[in-house]
């Protein structure tokens, strides 16, 4: 009996253990990964916790760039079952609005861990979060954001959507600084994995990232984009770029590029549009250059004020190198050369000019060396040594040919030119600062060079306001702000050779002119309409100018109507005589007006050639178009100051005359260029 018990009881364990050793070899071979999950969501393992990156501002605080914490949820397809699969599937389809058969069928034919929701507002998060399913985990998952859209996007660049590391522009260049420190929190958990208690002396939080603040105006910069945009609605072209930039200290308040693209959704733009076209692309800068020669020849004291350069009826020859102004005049002062900007006045004087201080000089001003502005992909443009140097080298470097530049070379060029004569290095990090708001770095006005005297920078602004009151620049006029600056037009090289219809057109302006604070270049890619800087470039320069003037009123505090006339001019150059000059010979016999105010009479007329309608009335204007037979816009009333066709110029009929006309005023004849 005694036996028999016994063996019963000796059974019994052998059973008990067979039992164990069947449901250990269940747990730690058949259903070894299974439970090797579960153990690890049960242990007291560090969690991994992400730091936010840094805000990025501008010069008042506006934030361009900020983190926005999301949660991303998760499931294990290892830790499902038929029951699981249809309680989750039912509360996703629920609260985002989908079908159930969506999230069940992602369940199933997932593979270990799958993603059911991406970057969840944190209102529908905070009604999963505390929903514990076995095998449903949620992570932290940020967004990088851009309040305002495609803003300063060419600037700020943007960050990779899953690594969130800067990839371009200033996430890129400031990545480390933006960049925090990840954390870690060691969670003490129940059977289930739920979340009991953190060990506070085992984790460490995250610490975010320096915030980033730019010399960016936010107001400047969507004045100039939103400018841009209009400027080519108006006058057409394959993009417009701009930059405002502080003449007296290289700090940068607008730079922008259009087309633009979208920071957030960066992957859905081709890479010629996410190109910062201001510091990539080079172009020849056409005449705008002149200002900078004509700087070198009073540097040098190679000219005189008062000096009358003839220039031959807008021809002249250089070996078999025909040289054209497109407003012939038999002779014009040195200041006139640069306000009617004249490519045969130009090519005379450049020939006193020493090749190799030409050279120097145009190094000097940053040609063919990088602005070391603190932004990545800047070019070095092209320069010309002067062992290379041809007979027509220094005629066509003198107006912007032969000579290839940056956007941010050229204004910062001009910048010299106005400011006494210094180069200033240009930037767009003001400071950075430390979440509590501790400054750690900050970026100073950074002297590079001298490159012309003081008294040459003056005299560069008087001639420069000359060129906008009474040159190629008066679309750039504002009423109750003196303006100076330059035009440019340069045809672009296509296919090895110069193009007839593709175009630069651009403009570089400054103001207030006594006093310069802000100073403008304005670039125009192939206009369809205009064409030329004072017609494209320059209009666009006032719309910007205007708007700024207006928003910021401790810009210009005492602002006053301009009376335009003569002695504005007289006024401002007060120390030029000028020599008296020829007019240029006109394309058109002109009958005297009968007395009864008829419109004028026309002789014999060249129906191939455009004519000169400047200073017309329009009705005459409108009388010699019809005769010549051309298609015409007209804008305005009063005398003509601006037409889209070039005198002398080859017409055909159904070609289309663009004209400008304003009241009747005291103005000399406007030369496009």
């Amino acid at each position: 009996m005694i036996n028999y018990r016994a063996l019963i009881l000796t059974l019994f364990l052998l059973l008990v253990f067979a039992g164990l050793s069947i449901r250990l070899f269940n747990i730690q071979i058949t259903n070894n990964e299974y439970y090797k999950l579960i153990a690890d969501r049960q242990q007291n393992k560090p969690q991994i916790v992400n730091a936010e990156r840094g805000l990025i501002k501008d010069i008042n605080g506006e934030v361009l760039s900020y983190t926005k914490d999301n949660i991303s949820f998760f499931v294990d397809t290892r830790m499902m079952n038929k029951q699981k699969v249809d309680t989750i599937s039912s509360l996703f389809a629920k609260i985002f609005n989908k079908n159930k058969t969506y999230y069940s069928r992602l369940i199933e034919n997932g593979v270990k861990n799958i993603c059911l929701e991406k970057k969840v507002s944190m209102n529908k998060a905070l009604q999963l979060k505390n929903i514990f399913i076995e095998g449903l985990y949620y992570e932290e998952d940020f967004t990088r954001v851009y309040p305002y859209g495609s803003l300063a996007s060419h600037v700020l660049g943007y960050v990779d959507k899953i690594e969130m590391k800067g990839v371009e522009g200033i996430e890129k260049v400031y990545d480390e600084q933006l960049t925090g420190t990840n954390g870690y929190y060691v969670f003490e958990r129940d059977v289930l994995g739920r979340i009991l208690s953190v060990d506070e002396n085992l984790s460490e939080a995250p610490k975010p990232g320096n915030n980033i603040v730019l010399t960016l105006s936010k107001t400047y910069q969507k004045i100039l984009e939103e400018e841009l945009v209009n400027g080519l609605e108006k006058f057409g072209g394959q993009s417009a770029s701009g930059i405002i930039m502080n003449p007296n200290t290289g700090e940068i308040y607008a730079m922008a590029n259009t087309p633009d693209f979208d920071p957030a959704n960066y992957e859905m733009f081709p890479l010629e549009i996410k190109r910062n076209k201001i510091l990539t692309d080079t172009y020849e800068p056409g005449s705008t250059m002149k200002s900078i020669s004509m700087s070198i020849l009073f540097d040098k004291k190679l000219v005189r004020e008062d000096e009358v350069i003839y220039t031959d009826n807008g021809t002249y020859k250089i070996k078999n190198a025909k040289i054209t102004d497109t407003h012939p005049h038999e002779k014009l002062t040195v200041h006139e050369v640069l306000e009617q900007s004249s490519n045969v006045g130009m090519a005379k004087l450049s020939a006193r000019i020493d090749d190799e201080d030409f050279y120097k000089y145009l190094r000097d001003f940053g040609f063919s060396n990088p602005t070391s502005i603190d932004l990545i992909g800047e070019a070095e443009g092209y320069l010309k040594k002067p062992d290379k140097y041809s007979l027509l080298t220094k005629p066509f470097l003198s107006f912007g040919y032969e000579i290839s530049v940056t956007p941010i070379q050229m204004l910062t060029a001009y910048s010299a030119l106005i400011n006494g004569g210094v180069i200033y290095q240009p930037y767009v990090l003001k400071y950075v600062a430390d979440p509590s708001g501790k400054i750690l770095e900050e970026n100073k006005p950074k002297r590079i060079r001298s490159v012309i005297d003081k008294s040459t920078s003056d005299l560069m602004k008087k001639l420069m306001v000359g060129v906008v009151e009474q040159g190629t620049g008066t679309a750039a006029q504002l009423d109750d702000v003196l303006v100076g600056g330059k035009t440019g037009t340069s045809q672009k090289l296509v296919d090895n050779s110069y193009s007839r219809s593709k175009h630069n057109s651009s403009f570089i302006g400054f103001f207030p002119a006594d006093n310069p604070k802000l100073i403008c270049l304005i670039l125009v890619d192939s206009p369809e309409i205009g064409k030329y800087g004072g017609l494209v470039a320059a209009p666009i320069f006032h719309d910007v100018a205007k708007r700024i003037v207006e928003a910021d009123l401790n810009l210009v505090p005492e602002k006053k109507k301009i009376k335009r006339d003569k002695s504005i001019i007289d006024q401002l150059m007060a120390d030029i005589k000028s020599a008296p000059v020829s007019t240029s010979k006109s394309y058109l016999n002109i009958a005297p007006s009968t007395n009864n105010g008829s419109t004028k009479r026309f002789g014999d007329i060249n129906r191939s050639i455009m004519p000169d309608l400047i200073n017309y009335s329009l009705r005459d204007a409108i009388a010699q178009l019809n005769e010549l037979g051309l298609k015409y816009k007209i804008t305005g009333n009063g005398k003509v100051v601006m037409q889209s066709i070039i005198p002398g110029e080859e017409i055909s009929r159904n070609d289309t005359c663009y004209i400008k006309c304003e009241p009747n005023k005291k103005l000399t004849s406007v030369r496009i260029k």
